[in-house]
This record gives C-alpha cells, structure tokens and sequence, in this order.
C-alpha cells in the first residue's frame, strides 16, 4: 500500500508542477495576472501615444469616455473595438476615477491590424483597424 500511495502522490506532484508555470499571455494557462500599474492622468495632458508605435510595447493612453468606448485613434489611425476579453486585466492597482470623460490606461500594437487597450479594473479590449472615420457623438 505505502508504494501505491507514493506512486499517487508522484503522478499529482507531476500534473501540478506542469501547469504552475507562469506566462505574460493571457491566453496562456499559466498566465499570471496583470503586469502593468495603473496609471493617473497628467494635468491638462493627453496621452495618445506616438505617430508610430512598435509592436508588443505597451504605451500609456487616454480614452476620451465621453461617447463610449467603440473608436480610439492611436498610431495615425482610427481603431474599432472587436472584442473584449472577460477576466482578463493586464493592469494592476486600483482603478481610477475617470476624468471629465477619459480612462487612463495603456495600448499595445499587437500585431499589424490588432490593438489592445488595458486599464486598471477592466477587461482586456481588442480593437482593429477601421475601415471609416467614426460617425460623430450625439
């Protein structure tokens, strides 16, 4: 019996150490929670980072809240949400109040045509490229 038992505590030791390792994709099984702290707003500033950002390089970003957050302009063009990833947050700390009608958070080029927006307190929101100007606010 004391073999069989230590065979069984093997295998469960083996199985748990497989999925302990720890990933920065939250697509992963072994994705470790949020990596970026939350951020504040700088007076008077807007934080819509550069003309041309590089891929997989998280730049700080405000979203204008007024209208909803469906359209962003970020890297000389204009962005639609397509999905919003439940559970997932990338930013940690606490979220902040919004600001007369902006949230601070980060965007990430993912890729050519994809584009993540991350802030305290919210899910992961994917955008890709738009094929118009977005319509005005009512």
């Amino acid at each position: 019996m004391p073999r069989q038992t230590a065979v069984l505590f093997l295998s469960a030791g083996l199985l748990l150490s497989g999925c302990s390792s720890s990933s920065g994709d939250p697509g992963d099984e072994g994705y470790a929670g949020p990596t970026l702290p939350a951020r504040t707003f700088a007076k008077d500033k807007w934080q819509e980072g550069p003309a041309k950002p590089g891929q997989h390089k998280p730049y700080p970003y405000d979203v204008n809240t007024h209208c909803g957050i469906k359209w962003l302009y970020f890297g000389g063009r204009w962005w639609i949400l397509d999905h919003v990833f439940p559970g997932v947050e990338q930013v940690r700390g606490t979220p902040p109040s919004q600001d007369g009608g902006r949230l601070a958070g980060y965007m990430t080029l993912i890729g050519p045509d994809t584009a993540n927006f991350d802030a305290a307190g919210m899910p992961t929101m994917q955008f890709v490229p738009a094929k118009r100007k977005p319509p005005g606010c009512a």
